[in-house]
């Protein structure tokens, strides 16, 4: 029988059902909305495949030396408007459509709900911008990049840094037409609660009926200083909120509703296993205040020379200034620490997944994490300590 990685650490990746040579492996949610591997035993033949692609088992989530690092952002004010930070993403999208190739990443579907998506054009690229505070469904993902890559197609894959380790545990062999982008994680909320709250805010706000777009990185109220807003669209209908008072957001960033494996990631740190490291540059305002015009910069860490290829081909449609890696974590802790879940997380969570958001609002109150003192806006060392559960 395959001892698979324990509930605690196990990150969801799918390289393990996507391995099995008898399908006998299904990603199976819990009671907290997350997905888990079940054996079928009845069908395993013990080859152990999926054993030895378990980045968690293999401890293969870091395999690239110290990376370069930038601050940098799209000349394209249209193309940036719509992205959640500088738009690097986009413009790296753009240049694997111009060269034939495929870009996998996040995207609502028509509940939204967050999969992975395969696009080929850049009329798709919308679908794949801005942030989705939750985990993304895999299933039968990595089989398809693989498909592509063994067609000679360029494929981009974009996902969290375990989703990445998870791909490359499964591919086993480098592939020179795959690059991957990871991004500055702060954990991966429940399916489940981000379910409950859309309907949440949905009885609010449209009588029941879900939302036409949601837009989780508006730059309506500004990026710089974490000032950008949540907004939910129902055709004329409309509900903002800054982030710091998004009863979802705090849930998030509070460490309430986030993967029990989360609090002790195994893929945080310099060096990654993917190609590109993105993120925001929190904390721009002091270390390159010019390039600071509140409309959104990118941090961009480049781990491997494919990932310098693909900067260098970019750059003249970018503005962008090195920084040291000291400056890039400064005010971004999620770079190099684990966010620490609150001891009400399993609480928290079954309270959400039940609806009772307005119970939740009341027991957050006017707290660190709520409107006063507000976490967003004091990121220096106190977000820190935060983070770190202290």
């Amino acid at each position: 029988m395959p001892e698979l990685a324990k509930k605690t650490e196990c990150t969801g990746c799918t390289a393990c059902a996507s391995v099995c040579p008898k399908q006998c492996i299904k990603m199976v949610r819990d009671e907290e909305g997350f997905a888990y591997p079940e054996v079928d035993l009845h069908q395993c033949v013990d080859c152990m495949l999926c054993v030895k692609s378990c980045p968690i088992k293999t401890n293969d989530l870091r395999t690239h030396p110290t990376p370069s690092a930038y601050a940098a952002y799209s000349n394209a004010a249209q193309l940036r408007e719509e992205s959640s930070s500088g738009g690097i993403f986009s413009e790296i999208a753009m240049e694997i459509f111009n060269r034939g190739g495929v870009v996998f990443g996040a995207a609502y579907d028509t509940r939204f709900e967050v999969r992975h998506v395969c696009i080929e054009t850049a009329d798709e690229l919308y679908r794949l911008r801005g942030a989705k505070y939750v985990q993304s469904t895999l299933d039968g993902v990595f089989l398809q990049v693989k498909d592509y890559l063994q067609r000679q197609r360029e494929v981009l894959f974009s996902g969290t840094p375990c989703q990445i380790a998870g791909l490359k545990a499964f591919l086993k062999e480098e592939y020179p037409l795959l690059t991957c982008i990871d991004f500055v994680c702060h954990g991966v909320p429940s399916p489940a609660v981000w379910r409950e709250y859309v309907r949440y805010r949905s009885r609010l706000d449209n009588n029941g009926d879900l939302p036409r777009s949601i837009n989780m990185r508006s730059k309506e109220s500004g990026w710089s200083r974490y000032q950008y807003s949540n907004t939910f669209v129902y055709g004329q209908k409309r509900w903002s909120s800054r982030n710091q008072d998004n009863l979802f957001m705090r849930l998030f960033v509070g460490g309430y509703i986030n993967r029990a494996c989360c609090e002790n990631c195994k893929a945080k740190g310099y060096d990654r296993t993917s190609d590109i490291t993105l993120g925001d540059f929190w904390g721009i305002w002091e270390v390159r205040p010019e390039m600071d015009d509140d409309k959104g910069t990118s941090l961009v860490l480049l781990h491997s020379e494919k990932a310098r290829r693909l900067f260098d081909a970019i750059h003249d449609r970018i503005r962008y200034q090195p920084v040291s890696l000291e400056e890039a974590s400064w005010m971004n802790p999620s770079l190099l620490q684990s966010s620490k879940a609150k001891g009400e997380r399993a609480v928290f969570i079954k309270s959400a997944i039940d609806g009772a958001f307005d119970q939740l609002e009341e027991r957050l109150g006017q707290d660190a994490a709520g409107r006063k003192g507000s976490l967003f806006r004091r990121a220096g060392g106190w977000f820190r300590r935060l983070l770190q559960g202290k």
